[in-house]
């Protein structure tokens, strides 16, 4: 009866040691700058002072934390894994505070764009998420 009991084990142990786990989706665990915005046919690249103000941090449970300039928010996302670069992404309300910030400042564009984003593309070699609405580009800026 030992003998089973143990074989038994044995054979749950190798089962659990063969169980697969699902991946850590590509923006979990990243930080991102904002360095572009195209809108209408016109493109406004920052500067890296304003880059450095206006930031994404995806956090591994769906938790967004954003640097809107002057302003700090905070969002879920969901995102789908990339398929040739892209997949769907979505951001959920975005709660942040309401300062009043210096001009130029582009946190409310990006705060606006992000509640309005469908999809994503991610090329991880040049280090560039693009996030289309208006279209948000931006660069990397660390991974946990």
């Amino acid at each position: 009866m030992l003998a089973k009991s143990l074989l038994a084990g044995g054979a749950l142990m190798m089962l659990g040691a063969c169980a697969t786990t699902s991946a850590r989706h590509p923006l979990a665990g990243s930080e991102w700058r904002l360095a572009a915005i195209d809108t209408s046919g016109s493109s406004t690249t920052l500067t890296p002072a304003l880059q450095a103000r206006h930031r994404l941090s995806f956090g591994d449970e769906g938790a967004l934390a954003l640097q809107l300039d002057c302003n700090r928010g905070r969002a879920t996302w969901t995102a789908g894994k990339p398929r040739n670069g892209a997949g769907a992404i979505n951001i959920g309300p975005i709660a942040s505070t309401r300062a009043l910030c210096p001009d130029p400042s582009f946190g409310d564009q990006m705060a606006s764009g992000l509640s309005e984003a469908q999809t994503y593309s991610l090329t991880m070699d040049r280090r560039e998420l693009v996030i289309e609405t208006g279209t948000l580009r931006f660069t990397f800026a660390a991974m946990e």
